[in-house]
């Protein structure tokens, strides 16, 4: 299989990132909102999750599955289905996020 190198450098300038943030109608647990994003028209991801923790910081959840096992404490394991492979990747998307969840949540 060949890849594309100019998609391979981890650079993140060429890649238009639209994302929707829809607020939960039930705002009393951590969980706020959820959100979806389209990279550069083509690809879209949801399943999102935007929450805010006890210290008061907004946390962004990728979406994810219950694989059904177990881990030694005895709780369930999740297994991510999508998630930037990238540091600089990742931060770019997820800014884009907590932009866009500060914009709506106004």
């Amino acid at each position: 299989m060949k890849e594309n190198s100019a998609m391979n450098t981890g650079s993140t300038e060429s890649i238009d990132i639209k994302v929707t943030v829809t607020p939960m109608q039930n705002q009393e647990g951590c969980l706020k909102a959820n959100a979806s994003f389209i990279l550069n028209g083509a690809f879209k991801v949801t399943g999102i999750r935007i929450g805010i923790s006890q210290k008061g910081n907004v946390f962004v959840s990728m979406p994810d599955y219950k694989t059904g096992r177990l881990d030694d404490a005895g709780k369930d394991i999740y297994q991510d289905i999508a998630y930037p492979v990238t540091r600089q990747f990742r931060q770019e998307l997820y800014d884009a996020v907590v932009r866009e969840f500060h914009a709506v949540m106004e």
